[in-house]
């Protein structure tokens, strides 16, 4: 008589409300960035006779010093924080695969070459060296999106390149250099697809690491500009209220900000221990 043997379901499988919930949560962001695409220029319209207006039905989370809607300014800020953070996350996984790719393909020498600067600027803290190229470079968002670029490529770099060395033993790859395709044609066809899951949690972790970084930036003076509603800006700005009683002008966009580096760091670890699962 036969015997089938049914796999025990993974906690994945068994539980996947924190998965949806989280879903839920990021939809839910998604489209208060998007909200706040259609109410940009209200968000720096100043009302002096409505200043530092406690929550109520008119303004759902008040109004900050200058009578702004900290509502309409959390959402822009939510628009700005995604952006900007998909844009450098983007940019720098490109740059690290590109790099990866060349070490895991290329000759030794490449490998040694390539690699001597990006260890080099992993062994700095990726905060303080993204703020000094962000001041080097004259401060605003577009500096550090270029800081945030230039410390997360060799982030990319370093974790694809082991990958990428040891997709060189997979069969399919061995064949296509044997039959001789061009690196280039193997790279894309057979390489990037054996790093797809690496990097899609690579990419997950970094957009939320990029968010922290960015809001920090702004919040020490160093990103964002006043007026922009930046997250980081807005809770820096908060902060001369807080002692004062005005406590909503920060703490909306903290919990925004928090709210949204919790989500993204949840479902990196849901893929990360769906793929320990697939194994």
């Amino acid at each position: 008589m036969a015997v089938t043997v049914t796999a025990a379901p993974t906690m994945a499988s068994r539980r996947p409300w924190p998965r949806i919930i989280t879903i839920i949560v990021l939809a839910a962001y998604l489209t208060l960035a998007i909200a706040g695409i259609f109410v940009q220029d209200q968000s720096n319209v100043a009302d002096v006779t409505n200043t530092l207006q406690q929550p109520s039905a008119e303004h759902l989370l008040g109004t900050d010093g200058e009578g702004r809607d900290v509502l309409t300014r959390v959402a822009v800020g939510a628009g700005i924080s995604i952006m900007l953070a998909a844009i450098s996350v983007v940019l720098g996984s490109v740059g690290g695969l590109i790099v990866a790719l060349a070490c895991g393909l290329g000759a030794r020498w490449l490998d040694r070459v390539l690699m001597a600067p990006m260890n080099a600027v992993l062994a700095f803290p990726q905060l303080l060296l993204t703020m000094a190229i962000a001041i080097a470079l004259g401060t605003g968002l577009q500096s550090a999106v270029i800081g945030i670029v230039v410390t997360i490529i060799p982030v990319f770099a370093v974790t694809l390149r082991g990958e990428a060395l040891r997709s060189r033993s997979e069969a399919f790859v061995e064949a296509a250099i044997t039959i001789g395709l061009p690196r280039w044609r193997i790279a894309l066809r057979h390489v990037v697809p054996y790093l797809g899951t690496t990097m899609t949690i690579q990419v997950a972790a970094n957009f939320g690491n990029a968010v922290i970084t960015l809001a920090a930036l702004s919040y020490i003076g160093v990103g964002a500009r006043p007026p922009t509603a930046e997250w980081g800006a807005m809770i820096n700005d908060g902060l001369q209220h807080a002692v004062s009683g005005q406590w909503w002008v920060g703490v909306a966009p903290g919990l925004a900000l928090l709210g949204l580096v919790i989500a993204v760091n949840i479902l990196t670890d849901q893929i990360r221990a769906r793929r320990s699962a697939d194994a």
